[in-house]
Order: C-alpha cells, then structure tokens, then sequence
C-alpha cells in the first residue's frame, strides 16, 4: 500500500503537545489531570453560550481519527478565536482532545508508518474490559477521574460526543442515545445523503439489541451502555467480565443531564466492499473472521492478500476528520 500525501499524516499526541506548547506557553493551566504513566491531559473551555458541547476523543488507543479532528479544533479556537465568534456566542465548547496520551504511545509504531494496513495489523494495541477508558467511569482509571472532575466542574453538556473509530468498516456508522431515535429521524436522512456525497454508504449492522445496542436503520444504533453489557455477560453467567464493565461516557452525561445528546461518531480507518443494505455487513463480518484466525495462528504473511480479496482499502484521514466536523456541526443545528 502506498503512502498517502504529506498532509494525510497522523498526529501523536506528542505533536500535540508541542504546538499547544507554542500556541499557550502556559498551557498546563489547562491540564486536567495525569495518565497512569504521568502524561499531562488537557481539557479546555472555549465560548460564553448557554448550550454546553462536551467533546471527547481517544477513549479507544487504535482509534486516531478523533483525537485528530480534535487537535486540529483546540488549535483553531487558540489560535484563531475570531473564526469562532458566532459560535461562541451560542455554544459553550468542554473539549479533551485525548483522554488516552499512554494508549497513544502504544500504537506509535503503525501511527508512524499509516496507512499501512500490516503495520496496523500487527502492531495496534486496545485496551480490553477493566481496562478500557470509554467503560470506566466515573473512576476506574486517574483518566476517568480527570475527566470526572472536569465535567463536574462544569456541569452538566446539553450534547455529549465521544469521537471514536473503527479499524475497517462497510462505510460510516454513528451512535444516538435512545432517547433522542425519534427527533433525530429527519436528521438522519439529511446525515445520510451527506455522507454518500463523500462515497460513503452505511454500515449496516443490525445487533438486535445484543449488548444494548438498539437498531435505528442503516448506519445508526443507540450509544453503547455499561449496563447493558454487565447485563449481557451475567446472562451468560459471566460475573468477573460483567464486572469490568463500568458506567460509559455517555451514561456520565445522562446522569447529569438526562435530556442531553449522546452521539458516538464511528468512521473507519480501512473502508471494505459494501455487501448491500442487508442488516448485515458480510464483508466486513467474512474478513474479521479470516483476519482473527490469521492472527490467532501468528501468521503475518497472508494479511495483504486476505485484505485485496475484501477491497480492503485506506480511508483518507483528511476526509474522515472533515466528516467529523460535519457531524458536530450539524449536530449543534439540530440542538440549537
């Protein structure tokens, strides 16, 4: 596979850092709290409006779309407030760029050589249940309590996104909380011809309901709830996996506001050949399967020929942190 252009680039967070470092030299009043390993996190307040828009990325280690897209935002708001005036005006903006700088290192090693998929393969890293930030509060890890006391300290988001991603997918797929199925209906369809103008077709997955996660149509499910995948595993009979699972994101906002929007954005880093608008995604369900038992034997060699046989192809990071853009956007119309 080849490189993309220079500006298709990854951001680390050490990047990050370092502009944030040129942009506010007294940057660390922002920081929030400090990773398991002692790496600063930072969390900012931009804007006077009454709707507060709380915005999360990095939750999942190998998922780097969002903390991208929300890089880039921070920046823009530091360094060029002026743009923003009109929104802020209207909106309050709550912004962790990264919640997750250790798990960040942990996949430096295909960060840096993107968009290689065997580089991927082998060496993306996710932390698993017990573990995994996103399931975590309000304290499971000094991550979550950081962004705890954060969001305590400035109440209750009328709309709450947690930027997340998927390693390879049959096109675009984007969480709602239950309690909004119903008015967010003619959003969605506007939402959905937005993204096929991009080429982009749904990921069509129907869980029927398997871990909380309620069908709303083609490329739309409800937010993933810790409850309801305790709930999952103790059916099973599976107490010590139940237990791992803490209280999402998500259900943090709710529990503060329960009116609030929960959006969780799922854009892919690898697109695979659509199967059709089937409720089932079978290309993408065909591939995981082959690329697991490939993994589980140790075999490295076959990944690129399994992968061409799927269409297995990058997603440009330029076009996925715009479509983040699109959805945040679109999502403040709709609340405002």
């Amino acid at each position: 596979m080849t490189r993309t252009i220079t500006p298709d680039l990854m951001w680390n967070y050490d990047r990050f850092l370092k502009e944030l470092d040129r942009t506010r030299p007294n940057v660390h009043e922002n920081e929030i709290g400090r990773s398991e390993q002692g790496k600063p996190i930072f969390g900012f307040v931009f804007g006077e409006g009454d709707l507060k828009v709380s915005l999360m990325a990095g939750a999942h280690a190998d998922e780097p779309v969002g903390p991208n897209t929300l890089y880039k935002m921070t920046l823009g708001m530091l360094q060029h407030p002026g743009k923003y005036h009109s929104l802020f005006r209207s909106f309050r903006f709550i912004i962790i760029p990264h919640i997750n700088p250790d798990g960040d290192q942990a996949n430096s090693a295909w960060m840096h050589r993107w968009p290689d998929f065997p580089a991927y393969f082998q060496h993306a890293k996710r932390e698993k249940p017990g573990r995994d930030i996103e399931f975590g509060y309000p304290e499971m890890r000094p991550e979550n309590c950081a962004a705890t006391d954060f969001w305590n300290s400035t109440g209750g988001a009328d709309i709450h996104f947690s930027l997340h991603g998927m390693a390879y997918s049959e096109g675009y797929l984007l969480l709602i909380n239950d309690q909004w199925e119903q008015d967010t209906r003619p959003w969605r369809q506007k939402y959905d011809r937005q993204m096929a103008l991009h080429g982009l077709l749904p990921h069509d997955y129907n869980r029927n309901g398997e871990k909380g996660f309620n069908y709303f149509g083609p490329g739309f499910s409800s937010t993933p709830k810790g409850s309801a995948m305790r709930d999952f595993f103790l059916q099973k009979g599976d107490e010590e996996t139940s237990s791992l699972f803490h209280d999402s994101s998500m259900e943090f906002h709710l529990k503060m506001n329960p009116d609030a929007l929960c959006m969780v954005t799922e854009l892919p880093l690898f697109l695979v050949n659509h199967s059709g608008n089937s409720e089932k995604p079978l290309n993408y369900l065909a591939l995981k399967e082959e690329l697991e038992e490939l993994r589980g034997a140790g075999k490295w060699e076959g990944i690129e020929n399994v992968a061409a046989r799927y269409g297995l192809r990058p997603f440009p990071l330029s076009l996925a942190m715009m479509l983040q853009r699109y959805t945040i956007g679109s999502a403040l119309e709709l609340i405002r």
